[in-house]
């Protein structure tokens, strides 16, 4: 899986930008999307991360937009994950690379910050038993994503997105990483919406 998302981020690098005239995103394009995310942890940690994520995107231009993004932690399955909770949200912009057609490759950046708790034995570990004094702590991250959506019609629209998120878990005992590689893929729906035009059809769009 790590091999895959490697691929996704590096996909819209490779994308031909010619023949710019039949590109289908523009500015007012707002897309929605709610999926199940696998968080694959790139630390010691086993096991591969759950999480029920929800996203909200706006093309402020043809080629940029800004997208937030909450995740909600479901759990952990192939091993004992350090965390009883791992919720975090992003806000950030992604980049859209041009295409001809329906295809929206794209990169992008994502500050933001995880809601997390530690585990009963990584706290019994650090000598800290019972528990933690700061059993919930928030921690600051900073994430960088790729991928691309599909719009296979003017309602709804598939895509593939990875994301390698960067941060630290600091309370009263061992710091503990929170690096980890999140893939997701699914459908997403979509609306165009300006001071001019809300709608499902694209703007200008004249029906043949």
């Amino acid at each position: 899986m790590k091999k895959v998302a490697i691929i996704l981020l590096c996909l819209p690098l490779f994308v031909n930008a010619q023949n710019l005239n039949k590109q289908y995103v523009d500015k007012g394009l707002l897309r929605v999307q709610s999926n199940i995310a696998l968080g694959i942890p790139t630390n010691t940690s086993p096991g591969t991360n759950m999480y029920l994520v929800g996203d909200l995107e706006y093309y402020v231009e043809n080629n940029v937009s800004i997208k937030g993004s909450i995740n909600y932690y479901l759990g952990s399955f192939g091993g004992n994950s350090d965390f009883k909770m791992n919720h975090s949200g992003f806000l950030g912009s992604n980049f859209h690379f041009k295409t001809n057609n329906n295809f929206d490759p794209y990169v992008g950046v994502f500050p933001g910050y995880a809601i997390g708790q530690l585990n009963d034995k990584v706290v019994a570990q650090s000598g800290l038993e019972p528990q933690s004094l700061n059993p919930v702590v928030l921690s600051p991250l900073i994430s960088f994503a790729g991928g691309f959506n599909y719009y296979a019609n003017r309602f709804f629209n598939l895509f593939i997105n990875a994301q390698y998120v960067i941060g630290t878990h600091l309370s009263d005992v061992a710091p503990v990483s929170l690096n980890e590689l999140k893939v997701s893929f699914g459908l997403g729906y979509h609306i165009w919406a300006t001071k001019k035009h809300i709608g499902f059809r694209k703007p200008g769009y004249q029906k043949r």
